[in-house]
């Protein structure tokens, strides 16, 4: 049986492995990269690039039985995928390749977003040069970010903008109260309910004519789905915002033998890492229970631990009713770290 999977990230990567157990499937796993990388954690590239010994981790490293390909995805289709070098026949396909970091602005020069590391290393010089530096969006990566810069750089001058009236504005409302006291205290200009619209020569404007400078700046304003890929299927298994519906088993609606896993899902639970986790133990099972003509497993939406990340040794850490803050999730949030590259 041939297994396709499409991207190597926290789902990718782990229905790889998982499935390799299955001496009977041929597995060939894509991606623009030659390795995993743990990218909750690329934001200190900035200012360490070395660190991405730490963090990456070469596919051939972990995965011995599976058809690793470098190459990026033009098309799939029913039957097959189409890379920019080859057309690659699937019996079932799993779809991991993430979402994108949009910037809304129509200049997008010296804007930054925290996607890619390897993007990150190539700006560090521009950063570590930088004395004024604009964050735009205090939801869970703009916070992270400011936090590194808090903890790390006390030098320069850090502005944070926030459309919202609070910070990680998803959370309850102590949590953001402990986020922005954090920040603050450690010199990082917060300015909530305002929204960068343009800027030109390093002078950022917001929509109240507030004008911010700064040599960089990064944006963390949002995300969006852009299956370019999927064109020629049904508008019937994209939502409005064009993610991928999926069945309770994570099957792509009328499609049986694609799966899709990770931040691509139509499912309403916050995209991240655990959830993605989740998604590829569910996936790499219902594959394995397929060629046994088992019947498949359900997955469940739940409630899974958040570690927000406030520089160096602090963070907060939530799973309701559960909530810690300070030194605690800082120590949680390296351990997760170290756990994710040795499991690989």
């Amino acid at each position: 049986m041939r297994v396709v999977i499409i991207g190597g990230g926290f789902c990718g990567s782990t229905v790889a492995k998982k499935l390799e157990k299955n001496k009977d499937l041929e597995i060939t796993l894509i991606d623009k990269k030659e390795y995993f990388e743990y990218t909750p954690s690329i934001a200190k590239l900035l200012f360490y690039p070395e660190f991405t010994k730490k963090i990456n981790k070469p596919f051939s490293y972990f995965l011995k039985h599976t058809n690793v390909v470098t190459d990026t995805l033009v098309k799939v289709k029913k039957d097959h995928v189409i890379t920019t070098k080859g057309t690659y026949p699937f019996d079932y396909l799993i779809l991991c390749l993430g979402i994108d970091y949009p910037i809304y602005l129509k200049n997008k020069h010296n804007v930054a977003t925290i996607k890619s590391g390897a993007e990150l290393k190539k700006i560090s010089a521009a950063v570590k040069n930088a004395k004024q530096i604009l964050i735009i969006g205090g939801g869970l990566i703009g916070c992270e970010l400011a936090g590194e810069f808090a903890t790390r750089t006390p030098d320069k001058e850090i502005t944070l903008v926030h459309l919202f009236d609070r910070l990680l504005e998803r959370n309850k409302p102590s949590v953001s109260a402990y986020a922005k006291k954090f920040l603050e205290k450690r010199k990082i200009k917060i300015l909530l309910n305002e929204k960068i619209v343009n800027h030109s020569d390093s002078i950022f404007l917001t929509d109240k004519k507030r004008k911010i400078q700064a040599d960089i700046a990064f944006w963390c304003g949002g995300i969006s789905y852009n299956p370019y890929y999927m064109k020629g299927f049904d508008e019937s298994i994209f939502t409005k915002q064009k993610a991928l519906i999926v069945n309770q088993y994570l099957q792509l609606k009328d499609h049986p033998n694609i799966f899709v896993g990770g931040d691509l899902t139509s499912i309403n639970e916050e995209k991240n890492a655990t959830h993605a986790d989740s998604h590829s133990h569910i996936i790499a099972k219902n594959i394995n229970r397929i060629a046994k003509n088992k019947p498949l497993r359900a997955y469940y939406s739940h409630v899974e631990a958040v570690d927000i990340s406030l520089g160096c040794w602090h963070g907060i850490f939530i799973l309701p009713p559960v909530y810690l803050y300070g030194f605690i999730p800082g120590v949680i949030k390296h351990l997760i770290e170290k756990y994710t590259m040795w499991r690989l």
